[in-house]
């Protein structure tokens, strides 16, 4: 067991087990940052792999694929930064976990009203709420009372 500040404790495996999801996590959302430089024709190849039809062209649609990988990419690098200490980053260790959950209902909703296929919304919204809910259970259920 280590003694965290005010006098709660935390045991090393339930830390340890964090920080490697926490490294998990930010290891599959730093793959984001191929999209980013990534060529449109590979895009739309992986679009229609996907089953998704022809990919729609414009400026926006592009815009937002190359930023929001961007920001996935660092979001991942973060969740590296957060992995090195989740006891001093332990309040964003709660907020990442919290966002994940919330992410969750939020990503289904998103996923289910734009048509995108049954298996990326189960495992997009799945994914998100287990990953929040391991975060926030490894460290709730993990110090002392």
């Amino acid at each position: 067991m280590v003694a965290a500040k005010g006098g709660t404790v935390m045991s090393m495996d339930r830390r340890r087990l964090q920080a490697w999801l926490l490294r998990l996590a930010g290891a599959v959302e730093l793959l984001a940052f191929g999209a980013v430089v990534m060529p449109r024709s590979w895009m739309e190849a992986s679009h229609e792999w996907l089953g998704l039809g022809e990919m729609p062209r414009g400026a926006v649609l592009m815009f937002m694929i190359r930023q929001a990988s961007y920001a996935y990419g660092m979001h991942g690098v973060s969740l590296f930064v957060l992995a090195t200490d989740v006891e001093r980053y332990r309040k964003l260790v709660i907020l990442n976990g919290v966002a994940f959950l919330l992410a969750a209902p939020v990503f289904f909703l998103i996923d289910h009203t734009e048509g995108m296929p049954l298996y990326w919304t189960v495992f997009d919204s799945l994914g998100c709420g287990f990953f929040g809910a391991a975060l926030l259970w490894l460290d709730f259920g993990g110090r002392a009372r």
